[in-house]
């Protein structure tokens, strides 16, 4: 089967982007690698960000167990970053989602460059 091994996602300012996905997912920055700042995802995938303006607007969808999650929660909630449980919801709430792993509890927030991202638990409460 076939594995992610990397993605570039352009962003406007590549490290205050590494900052943020830090911040609220808690990726790891492990330096830069020519023109990228390199995130680690897991094992298995890295996120290089590109700082070059984005031409489109995209999703990308973590998954997290149960206690990530209701970090990223919590965390958006103390930064006033709106959030809610369907791609352009913000009213707060999380919602069942359907994704590659079937039904999810998710929620969905835009990071600074408004790429809509997905944080999404399997894990009962």
């Amino acid at each position: 089967m076939l594995q992610i091994d990397h993605l570039i996602l352009r962003v406007s300012d590549a490290k205050a982007s590494a900052r943020f996905y830090w911040q609220f997912l808690g990726l790891r920055h492990e330096g830069t690698a020519a023109s990228f700042e390199v995130l680690r995802v897991n094992d298995h995938c890295t996120l290089y960000l590109l700082a070059e303006s984005p031409k489109d607007p995209v999703h990308l969808a973590f998954c997290l167990d149960r206690s990530a999650f209701e970090g990223v929660r919590v965390r958006l909630q103390a930064a006033g970053v709106p959030f809610g449980g369907a791609p352009f919801v913000r009213d707060g709430q999380p919602a069942s989602q359907l994704g590659a792993r079937g039904w999810a509890e998710a929620l969905y927030f835009f990071d600074p460059d408004q790429h809509n991202i997905e944080v999404r638990t399997h894990d009962e409460h």
